[in-house]
């Protein structure tokens, strides 16, 4: 004889696990106006959302209610202007999309937990220095990838001082960037131990191999295309 169990009457524990495998923002339409023991649980602080899809912006106070749940968060900024600030503060993974301006990043040093973001730029910047400068700023961030699909610039000043210095562990930079950019890059990332890069200059002259030499030296994954 076959035992039907229903989903709502699986444990907490286990209905929290299985959430863990979908969308946060499905989970939310789904289940919030279902019943009132689905809705005080997906209200519940020990219940936290992997938001992957645009379709929140259509619904901005589902957001806004569930912010604080919020651990892994992808969208479009060209569809929304979200200000991601301290109230999103278990939030660890961040990937936008289609940005165009810095300001959206102007909060993030204000996240407690933040410790990956990915940003695709487009074609919306041919210069990334001050993208680069504010992402070395974020105290708790270990993996940075930026992409971009046309060829932009990125030079960083010599002169650092300990403030200046990331705790960056992983760097994927998707878009073009010669040795001598790179090498503005790496005095700032003393805890690097992968790194990804386009090189744009592929001239094979000595300056250039001795730079990749020492950053080779230094960590451990070195990829360069």
């Amino acid at each position: 004889m076959s035992v039907v169990i229903l989903f709502e009457n699986l444990s907490n524990e286990l209905i929290i696990e299985i959430f863990e495998y979908f969308n946060g923002y499905e989970i939310c339409k789904s289940f919030s106006n279902l019943n009132s023991h689905f809705q005080q649980l997906i209200n519940s602080s020990f219940v936290l959302f992997k938001f992957y899809s645009n379709d929140f912006i259509t619904d901005n106070q589902l957001l806004l209610n569930h912010k604080h749940q919020l651990i892994s968060l992808q969208y479009d900024a060209s569809f929304s202007s979200y200000s991601i600030d301290s109230s999103f503060n278990h939030l660890e993974s961040l990937i936008i999309n289609n940005i165009s301006s810095i300001k959206l990043l102007s909060n993030l040093s204000s996240l407690p937990r933040l410790y990956s973001l990915t940003i695709d730029t487009q074609s919306r910047f041919d210069d990334l220095t001050q993208l680069y400068q504010l992402v070395f700023t974020l105290p708790k961030l270990k993996y940075f990838k930026c992409i971009s699909e046309i060829r932009t610039l990125c030079y960083l000043s010599s002169k650092i001082n300990d403030k200046q210095l990331s705790n960056l562990e992983y760097l994927y930079c998707d878009h073009t960037c010669t040795i001598n950019e790179l090498s503005t890059i790496i005095p700032y990332l003393p805890k690097l131990r992968s790194l990804s890069f386009c090189n744009s200059n592929h001239d094979d002259d000595d300056d250039n191999n001795n730079v990749i030499k020492k950053i080779q030296s230094n960590i451990n994954s070195f990829i360069y295309s």
